[in-house]
């Protein structure tokens, strides 16, 4: 689900390390993950990269196993200045100005979160208007804009990816 709640719009970090500090730090606080998770999504950087570079500009998708994940939820963080990771595919270092970080519980919904988002992140127009945005609301109503329920067969696989303005849960 992404919230009002979970956008972090024009902040300052000095690095990933102080990036992934600070959300996890805020995750932590608003019970949407364990105490293991800021470790496990570090590591899980080193090991499994998640930048990656657009047509528009560098994205990155942190994440961690389901295992450190209380609430699920997708956090966005929108930056005014690039900070560096390494290319999903590759060793290339990306400037990233957009993250995604997920927030799944469900171990099998993972890849088809990160495909679904991948999908969006092909679309030029979305990756600008979420750069173009200058409040919270204006992301979520990117987002809510361009989001389709996203189904496989009969079985909707993201009934809790659902945009809200007003509830993290």
């Amino acid at each position: 689900m992404f919230s009002e709640d979970l956008i972090y719009i024009n902040e300052s970090y000095s690095s990933q390390d102080d990036l992934f500090n600070q959300i996890s730090k805020d995750l932590l606080e608003n019970e949407y993950v364990y105490d293991s998770y800021q470790e496990a999504l570090k590591q899980r950087e080193i090991k499994y990269p998640t930048g990656l570079q657009t047509e528009v500009c560098g994205i990155a998708i942190p994440h961690t196993d389901a295992m450190h994940i209380k609430k699920q939820a997708i956090a966005v963080v929108k930056l005014d200045e690039g900070i560096m990771f390494k290319e999903m595919v590759g060793d290339a270092d990306v400037s990233v100005k957009l993250l995604f970080f997920l927030l799944v519980k469900e171990k099998e919904s993972q890849v088809q979160v990160l495909s679904n988002l991948m999908g969006l992140f092909s679309n030029k127009q979305f990756v600008n208007a979420l750069l173009q945005s200058e409040s919270k609301i204006q992301i979520l109503e990117t987002i809510n804009k361009e989001m389709k329920e996203w189904q496989y067969g009969d079985i909707e696989l993201f009934s809790w990816f659902r945009c809200s303005s007003n509830d993290a849960n």
